[in-house]
């Protein structure tokens, strides 16, 4: 999604309901644990070309309607999307043209415990693909079910009717999460440092300081990516949020406050994913 609309998600904790912008809505997942959240975004105000990055978080965007098309430009490929796609992993130099009469997006975020065994996804998918189309990884039953949402006319009527889908009368509950605890308890401890943390350091804090393989093979298996990448995806975004929100660009005290060694990793960073250094930016 936008990176500006993540770290806005990031940086917000969620009450039960919340306003974004312009009066849309974004709810959490509270009454059902296959979604952590459901964001609805004006994009009204943002300018045509927009960076696109994701947390390690399987994120589905939907478009306000079936029709509509999502352009991305992929290391200055143009690639076409349709109006339902999805977006997880490590997504470098990839933007967005937004169409200038594009009202809002809808933005599904899913637990991934739950994600990858109900969908009948490989985490290893992303590795390869971080944005795809919905259609290419979903089953047919699925995309019937996501293709009523676009009979539904209101904003507020397409997140209740998804939030019916993945109620919890609907799922299985032996089904909801499938996460080992010690991976569960390192995903929030990470979350909670805000990446500025090390693998060592989480080993350590869940109780395993002498078995980095198994953490690693168990992130790789079950978020499709390690725990080293998490802890960097976090820590960006987090950089990225606190420059954007600091009217003063501090980039050398950003990057050693977010846990970078020094401003040349945090530079090196910012160039992989968003293609530019942060002087460079185009920071709104």
């Amino acid at each position: 999604m936008p990176i500006n609309f993540l770290q806005n998600i990031k940086s917000s904790p969620l009450d039960a309901i919340a306003l974004v912008g312009n009066g849309f809505l974004s709810r959490d997942g509270a009454n059902t644990s296959a979604i952590l959240a459901i964001h609805t975004f004006s994009c009204l105000d943002l300018k045509g070309k927009q960076p696109i990055f994701n947390d390690g978080i399987p994120s589905l965007i939907l478009m306000p309607k079936k029709s509509d098309t999502a352009l991305l430009k992929i290391n200055n490929v143009p690639v076409l999307f349709d109006s339902a796609w999805l977006c997880c992993g490590t997504i470098k130099r990839t933007y967005w043209e937004l169409p200038p009469e594009l009202q809002y997006i809808l933005v599904i975020r899913f637990n991934p415990a739950f994600f990858y065994i109900f969908f009948n996804i490989s985490p290893a998918v992303f590795a390869s693909k971080p944005i795809c189309n919905l259609k290419d990884l979903a089953a047919d039953k699925w995309m019937k079910l996501f293709d009523l949402i676009y009979n539904k006319e209101t904003v507020e009527s397409r997140i209740s009717f998804i939030e019916k889908i993945f109620s919890p009368t609907r799922i299985d509950d032996t089904r909801r999460n499938n996460f080992p605890q010690l991976v569960s308890a390192a995903l929030e401890l990470i979350d909670m440092k805000q990446g500025n943390t090390t693998v060592n350091s989480v080993l350590q804090q869940i109780g395993i300081p002498d078995n980095p393989k198994w953490l690693h093979r168990n992130f790789v298996k079950y978020m499709g990516i390690s725990p080293k990448r998490y802890i960097a995806l976090q820590r960006f975004i987090y950089a990225y949020e606190r420059c954007q929100t600091n009217n003063v660009r501090d980039y050398f005290g950003t990057a050693l406050h977010s846990g970078y060694y020094d401003y040349n990793h945090y530079l090196k960073d910012f160039k992989q994913y968003i293609g530019v250094s942060p002087t460079q930016h185009t920071w709104e």
